[in-house]
């Protein structure tokens, strides 16, 4: 028998806490050493009885005096002046549950968990073919998150191993469609990020799932079998089915304990005076530095819109303050910041000044796609690039993916440039002897945007090919793959011109 990494004694307490009903990740903080790290998954083994079988649980005694005479600094070694933690990114945490096992391949280290399950294939329409995936992003998000995996398939004897996908349709699947697809079929709609991983040529699509900050997510229409109306789904370690009772109390005492806690934040922003109150009555909203009133014709048509999201329902009256309103006396600009990608690309091609160039730099922990204009906006609201990436990462993102790109941009450890190929490499030469021709059509316009990614950053020109470029994205105003594609040649062009003329 190979030697084990973890002794008897710390199996036995290891077993002793999963009979209290610790989680894996508290477990983990008692056990993790400098030199020898426990992961989630050797625990799931230890109380799978696949590790470790034949150790006694510790006796409770033993239990309560380790955990009396713990202390945090047996963990690790101190470091004097070593560099600061950072938090490992969605791709490095997703790669790290994955081994390598020389000639067999690729296999993901443990067996699927409450925080990670596996498909073989992926397939987003019709609805049905998604079914399963779709019930796993609900289970995943009523319990703590996780991941989903596609291109891994499990073995005869149960190992999981990376197969990759066997066609591109994950690569091309637009996040925006999967949304909707949740959208259609779960409320509230779960948080997600989509990114692919390489493992020597296999390709493994991931979805992330957060876990949803106001379960339970409810499934609300019937799809096959799998997905049933008003289920709620719960992962559990190897599976997802239908919540249990326990499951769902927790639920329930954590949304009271939230509600309980937010109103007593809210009471106490009012009492500080750093808050607003609206009377429901009268529409008098009345804060420390002023009042105003909302019209009695407006009142009954209010829509309380959770913070960060806007969506429309048809025959449901959509109202946004925009404009000036009257507070004692002085004239307030009310600023709309329900921002998206294609208003942050627009302004920044239409070289606009902007309210609030904070909202616009903010929206990249939102945006779902991987090129927005940034260092136009830092100028514009005088944000040096320290501010910026404290804010970004101090930001609850929803695209948690994109937002650790645009830092990665910020300092300067990523570009929006790339090297053209082809008709694209013979246009950038024009463009480098001043001879800058605007496209006709769809096949010039991805040849022209592609060019533009090349630009050295000695260009001049740039008001030019934002002019040209805003053209490109007038044209692509459909919702065919082809438009799509394009769209983000744009944004990715738009980028470039950003860091020439504003960030380099």
């Amino acid at each position: 028998m190979a030697k084990r990494s973890i002794t008897d004694t710390e199996i036995g307490l290891i077993k002793a806490l999963l009979a209290r009903g610790e989680k894996n990740k508290n477990i983990q903080f008692y056990f993790n050493r400098q030199d020898r790290a426990v992961n989630s998954g050797r625990i799931t083994q230890i109380r799978d009885k696949t590790y470790g079988p034949e150790v006694p649980q510790a006796s409770e005694d033993e239990l309560n005096r380790f955990l009396a005479t713990f202390k945090s600094a047996e963990i690790g070694a101190v470091m004097i002046g070593s560099p600061p933690t950072r938090e490992p990114t969605l791709e490095e945490r997703a790669r790290s549950l994955f081994e390598n096992r020389g000639r067999s391949g690729w296999f993901l280290k443990t067996h699927e968990s409450e925080t990670t399950e596996c498909k073989e294939s992926f397939c987003l329409k019709p609805e049905h073919r998604f079914a399963d995936p779709l019930r796993s992003i609900a289970g995943l998000a009523n319990n703590g998150g996780g991941f989903v995996f596609f291109g891994v398939k499990e073995l005869p004897d149960g190992s999981l191993s990376v197969v990759g996908m066997q066609d591109d349709a994950f690569a091309k699947a637009d996040p925006a469609e999967i949304n909707r697809c949740l959208a259609g079929a779960l409320v509230p709609v779960p948080t997600f990020s989509v990114f692919v991983l390489n493992f020597d040529g296999n390709i493994v699509g991931v979805v992330h799932v957060e876990k949803h900050e106001l379960p339970p997510v409810i499934a609300i229409k019937m799809i096959n079998t799998e997905v049933r109306e008003g289920a709620i789904y719960y992962r559990y370690v190897g599976e997802t089915r239908m919540i249990k009772p326990g499951e769902l109390q927790q639920i329930i005492a954590y949304r009271e304990q939230k509600a309980v806690a937010e109103f007593s934040n809210r009471i106490s922003r009012v009492a500080m005076g750093a808050a607003a109150t609206l009377d429901l009555d009268t529409g008098m909203v009345d804060g420390r530095v002023g009042r105003f009133m909302i019209g009695e014709d407006l009142l009954p048509k209010i829509q309380f819109i959770r913070e960060g999201q806007f969506a429309e329902t048809i025959g449901t009256p959509t109202l946004r303050l925009i404009g000036d309103i009257q507070i004692d006396g002085s004239r307030t600009k009310v600023i709309r910041s329900n921002l998206t990608s294609d208003a942050c690309l627009r302004a920044f091609l239409k070289n606009e000044p902007v309210e609030e160039p904070i909202q616009y730099v903010l929206h990249l922990a939102h945006s779902t796609r991987d090129w927005v204009p940034i260092w136009y906006y830092l100028q514009v609201g005088g944000i040096s690039v320290e501010h910026a990436i404290d804010i970004l990462k101090s930001e609850p993102a929803s695209q948690p993916v994109r937002r650790d790109k645009a830092i990665a941009r910020l300092l300067r450890k990523n570009s929006a440039y790339k090297n053209p190929s082809g008709k694209s490499k013979e246009l950038l030469k024009q463009f480098l002897a001043d001879r800058i021709l605007e496209p006709n059509d769809e096949v010039e316009d991805k040849i022209f945007t592609l060019a533009v990614q090349g630009l050295p950053k000695e260009t001049k020109n740039i008001d030019r090919f934002r002019e040209i470029l805003l053209s490109c994205l007038n044209r692509s105003k459909g919702d065919s793959s082809t438009q799509k594609t394009l769209r983000s040649y744009i944004s990715r062009a738009a980028c470039r011109l950003d860091e020439i003329r504003y960030g380099i």
